[in-house]
């Protein structure tokens, strides 16, 4: 008896099991702000590792570098965003096998908060008109500008300037007393700043101190400011804006104390001169 051995036939069905290749799972960034540390991870998964990463379009973040960890399986984004705008960039990875994948990002660099700049308000007198400016800086604008706790002197109100950038406090106070109030201001991206102050509205004008001075020769001169110290050595500005005209009326002195007052002139550009000549004010 003879044994046939039958034709073997292998049925072309492909392998059983197939790797899947490597994809990013990280879908959207967190948005960051400037000067604040930034941190980001991109996630990827399947294939086989190392994975190989790389920026496939557009650009980072100003001062924002990627980094792959040391299993290759995600992309630290991290830094110190350096500039505020809106980055656009894709991120490639690709497995051992040579699979690659791609995702695209969007990341709003936010410029730093808001931040009220005026640390002090001139004190005021009954029935004589009150004016002081509150102004602050950095974040986005529009502002919103709001008193957080305390009350105004009555009086006084509170409106924002067109641009945001500064609340005008103006009126007739019609009350003497210590009025003590929070003000608040809240950027465009929602970050928000106080600032306490207490304001005295004095029953009557007791002493002014009425300061003149020569205008600067300069052609660009934006305006100025005046400088008030106990000793001629040590200086605070008092003025809450720039003074346009060359002169300017300190409501503020207390009876029994020494003043030394010194202007400067400020240009266009912001550039400040030296102080003059110091001059003396005794109250009685």
């Amino acid at each position: 008896m003879k044994l046939r051995l039958l034709p073997l036939f292998l049925a072309a069905c492909g392998p059983l099991f197939a790797a899947t290749g490597v994809s990013i799972t990280t879908t959207s960034l967190p948005n960051g702000t400037v000067d604040t540390s930034y941190s980001g991870v991109i996630l990827a998964s399947g294939g086989c590792t190392p994975y190989k990463w790389a920026v496939a379009s557009g650009t980072l973040p100003a001062g924002v570098s990627a980094a792959p960890t040391v299993n290759t399986t995600s992309l630290d984004l991290t830094g110190t965003p350096s500039a505020a705008a809106t980055y656009s960039f894709t991120i490639s990875v690709t497995g051992c096998g040579g699979h690659v994948s791609t995702m695209s990002y969007t990341v709003v660099i936010q410029a730093a908060g808001v931040s009220i700049t005026t640390t002090t308000l001139p004190n005021g007198t009954l029935d004589v008109s009150y004016s002081s400016v509150i102004l602050a800086s950095g974040g986005c604008t529009p502002y919103k500008w709001a008193v957080a706790s305390g009350t105004l002197p009555a009086g006084v109100s509170a409106t924002p300037t067109a641009n945001t950038t500064s609340l005008d406090l103006t009126g007739t106070p019609s009350q003497a007393a210590t009025y003590s109030f929070t003000i608040s201001v809240t950027g465009c991206g929602g970050h928000a700043s106080e600032m306490p102050y207490q304001v005295v509205i004095q029953p009557a004008a007791v002493h002014v101190v009425d300061l003149n001075w020569t205008a600067s020769t300069s052609k660009d001169i934006a305006g100025y400011n005046v400088y008030r110290g106990p000793d001629g050595v040590t200086w605070s500005k008092i003025n809450p804006e720039l003074v346009a005209a060359t002169l300017y009326d300190d409501s503020s002195v207390s009876d029994g104390s020494t003043y030394y007052y010194a202007v400067t002139a400020v240009d266009t550009s912001g550039n400040e001169s030296s102080k003059t000549a110091a001059v003396k004010a005794v109250i009685p």
